[in-house]
């Protein structure tokens, strides 16, 4: 469901010929959506990481901007841009199973997980770490109306630094993962 209104999204834009369209995945992980701008780029929209101004963390919106050679792209893939029609076969997908990289286009859209990985990588640093700094706040005000005793403030400080660790444990898979995609990356600019 949730692909069929990414490629509808993508075909309006192909359509309209839009200069660049946004769109918010809620497919399940990054690799589907990998995919999906490996169809976008066939079609002549590159992937652009995030769109400016957004600060939502879980689902943000992704960019995606008409390349100068996007209308050979579409004549390339014939009259209807992807997506437009039901059981359409996509580029570079294998036939029948919607978003799934054929291995022809696998190389290429696992480079586009890695960017898309990077990206979000950044984001988690400092919108959780915002949130863990806000929660001596929260805990406070919670603490206000039953009143502050030692005990209390003991578990709200407990509380607070088993989020701080869960950050912490968070920061360090973030980073690990960042740094292979980073490498990934590298390795396929240095081809």
């Amino acid at each position: 469901m949730e692909e069929r209104h990414l490629l509808n999204e993508l075909a309006k834009a192909v359509t309209e010929e839009a200069s660049e369209f946004t769109v918010r995945p809620r497919l399940p992980g990054l690799r589907r959506f990998a995919a999906f701008a490996y169809v976008a780029e066939q079609s002549g929209y590159r992937y652009a990481g995030h769109a400016p101004g957004n600060a939502a963390l879980n689902n943000p919106y992704f960019l995606f901007r008409r390349t100068s050679d996007a209308r050979e792209r579409t004549a390339a893939l014939g009259a209807a841009p992807p997506g437009a029609s039901e059981g359409a076969p996509l580029p570079g997908m294998r036939p029948g199973l919607g978003l799934t990289p054929d291995e022809s286009a696998r190389p290429r859209v696992e480079l586009l997980h890695s960017r898309m990985v990077v990206d979000a990588s950044g984001r988690y640093t400092t919108r959780v770490l915002s949130n863990v700094l806000l929660l001596p706040v929260v805990l406070a005000v919670f603490l206000f109306f039953p009143g502050y005793t030692v005990d209390r403030v003991l578990i709200a400080a407990g509380v607070w630094l088993a989020f701080f660790a869960l950050y912490l444990v968070g920061l360090a898979i973030t980073r690990y993962r960042r740094s292979r995609h980073l490498a990934r990356l590298s390795a396929a600019l240095g081809e």
